[in-house]
């Protein structure tokens, strides 16, 4: 990955910080009224039963069926966000993808007065997908932020300051080793946790992910002895309009028979125009969407795509994605659209694909 911008930017758009803000619940249910609450006929709350049992079951009557899932999980590092609103999925009840969101802090000065955070991850205005987040420190406790039907897991808010402090890009958290050696070594409150999903998932797929910027024969060999029981089983080169070249790849687990879609992020400098423009538009059957990652999308989803990866996703028991950078961004906006249901859209049929048998594949020369 090619770090060309220096960039020194206070935060004010939604990305990582470490911080949480703690919502009360209590006061919230001290005054609300459930259906088996007592209230006699002749109370004043009569009417109102009646009134929030018959709005109760109107939420119910116009709750949506969920949609079949295309994609299961999703592993990003350092990844810019892509969507307003952000993106939740038509595939699981509380709107999350499953996953994790990956992104680097380091603190310094006194009480950690100055924040410095992967740039990639604060790198545009929009909040990111519904997804549990972890925010990876060194040697110190990092934050961990699922997410929930009330939350989009984000562990900040929009802020230039935290608590007086000033908070900075760094493209220096930017590099593998910086989240491999996080997510191997992360504790929370104290307890290591490493070993325990999906921090352990997201260091595997992490290693995955930068395999994605080699050659396709560097890419076979690395994941076949990295990663053990997965093979590198697919991958399109896609010509970019600057001259650049952008791979999407495939491995699949041999025991399991689940796959990965990996993207690969920025690797030249003329593709650092794909993030910085990124004003809203329509894709998907969503509004709104980074247009930069929308038509680099587009783009990654027609040619090989059709040839050499879509049909062989139908092979996939389950389907991850898998990305770093403006791969992962990428994946926010494959695994929204792949999850939406938006089954008549000419996005989602350029992208999607049918589910078959799960099959072992053979590995990619």
């Amino acid at each position: 990955m090619y770090m060309f911008l220096a960039i020194v930017l206070l935060c004010g758009v939604e990305l990582g910080l470490c911080w949480n803000q703690q919502v009360d619940s209590a006061s919230v249910e001290a005054h609300s009224l459930d259906v088996d609450d007592d209230c006699s006929a002749d109370s004043s709350c009569g009417a109102n039963l009646l009134q929030h049992r018959a709005k109760k079951y109107e939420r119910q009557d116009e709750k949506k069926a969920l949609v079949p899932a295309l994609v299961d999980e999703v592993y990003t590092y350092g990844a810019p966000a892509t969507h307003m609103p952000s993106f939740r999925s038509s595939a699981t009840e509380d709107g999350c993808f499953p996953g994790l969101r990956s992104y680097t802090e380091d603190q310094h000065g006194p009480n950690g007065f100055q924040h410095q955070v992967d740039a990639g991850a604060m790198f545009t205005k929009y909040p990111h997908m519904s997804i549990s987040s972890v925010c990876l420190h060194w040697e110190t406790d990092s934050i961990y932020t699922p997410c929930t039907h009330t939350n989009n897991g984000d562990a900040a808010s929009p802020s230039s300051t935290i608590n007086g402090g000033l908070v900075y890009q760094n493209w220096g958290l930017h590099q593998e080793n910086d989240y491999t050696d996080r997510l191997r070594d992360i504790t929370l409150n104290g307890t290591k946790v490493g070993a325990q999903n999906p921090f352990d998932a997201a260091r595997k797929f992490a290693f995955a992910a930068w395999r994605s910027y080699t050659s396709l024969d560097e890419q076979r060999g690395e994941v076949a002895f990295g990663m053990s029981g997965w093979n590198l089983v697919g991958r399109a080169n896609f010509d970019g309009s600057a001259g650049d070249t952008d791979a999407v790849s495939l491995i699949q687990e041999r025991d399991t028979l689940d796959c990965a879609v990996i993207f690969e992020g920025t690797n030249s400098l003329s593709e650092m125009f794909t993030t910085i423009v990124e004003y809203g538009t329509g894709y998907c059957g969503f509004d709104n969407v980074h247009v930069g990652i929308r038509n680099e999308l587009w783009s990654l989803t027609g040619g090989p795509w059709e040839t050499d990866i879509k049909p062989k996703l139908e092979a996939c028991n389950r389907v991850l994605c898998i990305g770093h950078s403006l791969g992962g961004a990428l994946c926010e906006v494959f695994a929204a659209c792949a999850n939406s249901g938006h089954y008549s859209d000419p996005d989602y049929q350029r992208l999607a694909w049918g589910k078959k048998m799960a099959a072992q594949m053979k590995e990619v020369l």
